[in-house]
């Protein structure tokens, strides 16, 4: 194996060394000090995985007690602490030790994968209508990649688009840290709203309660841009209904068509005319 597979880094050496290498191969950042008896541990656990790796990945290590300003720049707080970069960005981190299998677990999440054209099918399936197909590709994709978010995100968007409230919300309110977390926390309120629509009143005496029902319903069988459109009706006679919630669900079923989505872009435009 390559010695530039295990390095031992600087802050002056950071950028160049971790964030712009993971540009083309993941990094695996290992922050260590040599007081730390459980980092001694965890580091040739890294070491072992980083040469069966054989270049897959690459172990950049830090010892915090030589490189104070790039700890407190890593915010650094306790040890040891694992980040992972892929494309110039954190896209994993623990702080803590781990078994030898969560380490694994963890590296495999950041690996470029084979099994990656699954979740282009799945997105791309959505797109083409074929939900349940998009279901099935993800479902599979979820599980080959240990739970990678990017799967988990998908098949949410792909559960939502079903009207599955209860499957997605199951998705998302456990959702692991990562770069898709803001995401996910967003569709949130659709997958609430999902679950919750049986509990509607049938029946309102507020005509704007009853368009809701209406919307939401057309949301929940897969009528997205149709229920986008009574939304849209709503908020322009009451831009706070359901204390804001409205417009969180409105952004969250733009989140579920994706911004590949033909209308989305309009979709956004419409809603700010509305606002603002």
């Amino acid at each position: 194996m390559a010695a530039a597979n295990i390095i031992d880094i600087s802050e002056d050496t950071f950028e160049l060394e971790v964030v712009n290498y993971s540009l083309e191969v993941p990094v695996v950042l290992d922050l260590w000090a040599p007081w730390c008896i459980s980092c001694r541990v965890q580091s040739r656990d890294l070491a072992k995985l980083a040469h069966e790796a054989d270049g897959g990945f690459r172990l950049a290590r830090v010892n915090v007690d030589d490189q104070p300003k790039l700890a407190t720049r890593l915010k650094v707080q306790q040890l040891p602490a694992v980040k992972a970069f892929v494309d110039g960005r954190v896209v994993a981190e623990v702080t803590g030790v781990l078994s030898e299998q969560n380490l694994r677990l963890l590296i495999d999440r950041v690996l470029p994968k084979a099994g990656n054209l699954l979740l282009e099918k799945g997105k791309s399936l959505m797109l083409l209508g074929d939900l349940a197909g998009a279901e099935e590709a993800l479902t599979q994709y979820v599980y080959e990649s240990h739970g990678d978010p990017a799967g988990l995100l998908a098949l949410a968007r792909a559960l939502l688009w079903q009207g599955r409230g209860h499957d997605a919300y199951a998705i998302l309110n456990s959702f692991p840290s990562s770069s898709e977390f803001k995401t996910a926390k967003n569709l949130l309120p659709l997958a609430k709203a999902y679950a919750s629509f049986d509990s509607l009143p049938q029946m309102s005496a507020n005509p704007l309660e009853a368009a809701y029902r209406n919307s939401l319903r057309l949301a929940r069988s897969g009528k997205i841009e149709m229920a986008l459109d009574g939304f849209l009706d709503i908020l322009r006679q009451d831009k706070h209904f359901h204390d804001g919630q409205l417009h969180e669900i409105y952004l969250a079923l733009l989140e579920v068509l994706g911004e590949a989505y033909p209308s989305v872009r309009q979709y956004r435009d419409d809603l700010s005319n509305v606002l603002f």
